[in-house]
């Protein structure tokens, strides 16, 4: 654990990680732990998203951290039309979960990928967006190419695979799984 601790806290010092520390209120504590690549903070901008849309993301990001009860769909969730209603969504990929965060217009639907590092610690490592007034926003948006983006980041980080919760029930506390 300890290992862990110092490979997070190197990664912070280097400037390959952002901690998000949201404001919190009296009586709130940091309950989870979330960190973000520069570009996916970067990506977060009322600028980049538009207000309420950045309202909307630091609110969700917010209640992840203060331990607010998460909705996860799951890789095997039988009911396709429930992927829009999770928080965070396991995407279709062999273990450790890989896991995307979504957030529906009003201008974009931006997309948030990443991975637990430990059970309540996530790291964003990448950011997509696709306009609704055009058809995209930059290149589209890979899966497979989004997953090798976050195993080569954990890998150049010496993030150790045996950190990652095998599970997406182990890696989230306070979650409903669907």
């Amino acid at each position: 654990m300890r290992d862990r601790e110092e490979a997070l806290e190197r990664a912070v010092k280097r400037g390959a990680l952002v901690r998000y520390n949201p404001q919190l209120e009296r009586g709130e504590h940091h309950v989870r732990r979330l960190w973000l690549r520069p570009n996916v903070s970067a990506a977060l901008l009322p600028e980049t998203i538009g207000q309420d849309q950045f309202d909307r993301v630091h609110s969700a990001l917010r209640r992840f951290v203060v331990g607010g009860l998460f909705n996860i769909v799951s890789k095997t969730c039988p009911h396709a039309g429930v992927s829009s209603l999770g928080d965070l969504r396991e995407l279709k990929t062999d273990p450790p979960p890989f896991v995307e965060m979504r957030f529906k217009p009003p201008q974009r639907d931006l997309r948030l990928f990443g991975r637990f590092i430990c059970q309540d610690g996530l790291v964003l490592t990448s950011a997509g967006m696709k306009s609704l007034e055009e058809k995209k926003v930059g290149k589209p948006i890979q899966i497979p190419e989004e997953l090798r983006r976050c195993e080569a980041f954990f890998e150049a980080q010496a993030f150790d695979s045996r950190w990652t919760p095998p599970s997406i029930e182990a890696s989230l506390t306070n979650a409903k799984i669907i």
